[in-house]
This record gives C-alpha cells, sequence and structure tokens, in this order.
C-alpha cells in the first residue's frame, strides 16, 4: 500500500478528502491509486498541488452550504400551488453548493487527468462503475 508523502504541502487525510471530491469508491485499491497520483503530482508541481488543497478547501465549504440549505429545505424551490402550499424543485434540482461541488470535480478531474488507474474512475463514466482489472 503506498504512503502519502507529507514532507511537501499534503497532510494525512488529503487523500481520502480527494477521493470524496471525486465521488470515486473509497477501497484500498482507490486509495492506492490515489496516494501514488498525489505523490506524482507533488513531484510534478507544488502550484498544482495548492490548486488541489485550494479546491478542496471549496468543496467543503460547499458541502457544508448543501447542508445548511438542505436543512433549511427550500432552496431552488417555487411554490405552485397556492391553496395547498406545496414546494417544487425549479432549476433542475441544482442549488449554488451543487454547481460548486460540481465545478471542483471537474477541476480535479483536469488536474489527475495524468494517472491513469484514476482515469478508470474519473470523467465521463455516467455514474457507472468500471470494471478494473488487476
Amino acid at each position: 500500500m503506498a504512503v502519502l508523502d507529507t514532507s511537501g504541502l499534503w497532510s494525512a487525510g488529503d487523500d481520502y478528502r480527494v477521493i470524496k471530491a471525486l465521488r470515486i469508491p473509497f477501497g484500498d485499491y482507490t486509495q492506492d491509486c490515489t496516494i501514488t497520483a498525489m505523490n506524482q503530482l507533488q513531484g510534478y508541481s507544488t502550484t498544482a498541488q495548492q490548486d488541489v488543497l485550494d479546491l478542496l478547501v471549496d468543496y467543503e465549504a460547499a458541502e457544508t452550504a448543501q447542508s445548511a440549505r438542505n436543512l433549511a429545505d427550500t432552496e431552488g424551490k417555487v411554490l405552485v400551488e397556492a391553496d395547498v402550499l406545496k414546494w417544487q424543485v425549479g432549476n433542475s434540482g441544482v442549488t449554488g453548493p451543487q454547481a460548486e461541488k460540481m465545478r471542483v470535480k471537474h477541476e480535479l478531474e483536469q488536474i489527475f487527468a495524468f494517472s491513469t488507474c484514476l482515469s478508470a474512475y474519473i470523467g465521463g463514466n455516467n455514474g457507472m462503475t468500471t470494471l478494473v482489472r488487476s
């Protein structure tokens, strides 16, 4: 199992944060793959590494905002029946925090596109699970 190189900007747990933001399944293979890609990225570019950390902060802020809005349960909804007062989701149900999380996911996919093992999970798989052969 690969070990995350924390001699640069990475901290313990950043690998899980990347997995969570990329919305890939968590497991030994994906964690090992993510750690390997993160260690390679650290060797490629400190600027890209800092971008990943900034994107993770953005993702977590959007997740917190989405959670708060979910608790309020009125974001993105419009009143459609005046006599019954029923809420209906508008604008395809995508809230600002959800759009921000999708933006962060897309940018992380672009940064980690060099990783052959992560490419099986990121981008264009339309939510379907990919069979990965060892």
